[in-house]
């Protein structure tokens, strides 16, 4: 089930940004001039945040399914410095539909909701150049064993574990591309 447009304000609101504080999630591993994809970015918490740490240089591709959640995101970023780091792009539940390779993936609690995640694996991880990282942040409600078999999935296309995440409510892990 994909999060509806409706409960957007709740993604972006002072409560989730406390327990899950973008800039300290993302901080230790967004370096300039990369580019990042932000699958299943919302209302765009994160990729903001990551267009603000790139400092003007690389960019967010940023991508959702509704188009209301872009509509927000292109509103928040309008005449602001991270609207010309930050990439706008629709997908389909069956296909992101990016070709261009990048240096980090986020999939912040998105995972559970997608019916084929071999298909996703199959589309997004060989889009990681080597030495690339994907962060994987799935909610508390996930079983211990269901993350573990998505982390198991993704390190059969060459990822070793990098760091475990500490995130309140969630279970969550950066994983490097070898």
């Amino acid at each position: 089930m994909v999060c509806p447009l409706r409960v957007a304000g709740l993604l972006d609101s002072k409560i989730r940004k406390f327990f899950h504080n973008p800039n300290k999630i993302l901080k230790p591993y967004i370096t300039k001039n990369i580019t990042a994809l932000d699958i299943g970015c919302g209302p765009g918490v994160f990729s903001i945040e990551i267009a603000k740490l790139l400092e003007g240089s690389g960019k967010v591709i940023s991508v959702d399914m509704q188009e209301g959640m872009l509509d927000i995101i292109r509103q928040k970023i309008k005449g602001k410095p991270v609207e010309k780091t930050i990439v706008l792009h629709k997908c389909t539940q069956e296909s992101i539909n990016i070709k261009e390779n990048v240096d980090f993936v986020l999939m912040f609690y998105m995972v559970h909701e997608v019916p084929n995640k071999e298909n996703l694996f199959n589309e997004v991880l060989p889009l990681i150049k080597n030495n690339g990282l994907i962060m994987v942040v799935e909610p508390g409600i996930v079983s211990k064993k269901d993350f573990n078999g998505i982390i198991d999935s993704i390190k059969k296309y060459g990822f070793e574990e990098y760091n475990k995440l500490k995130i309140p409510l969630s279970k969550g892990m950066v994983l490097k591309k070898l």
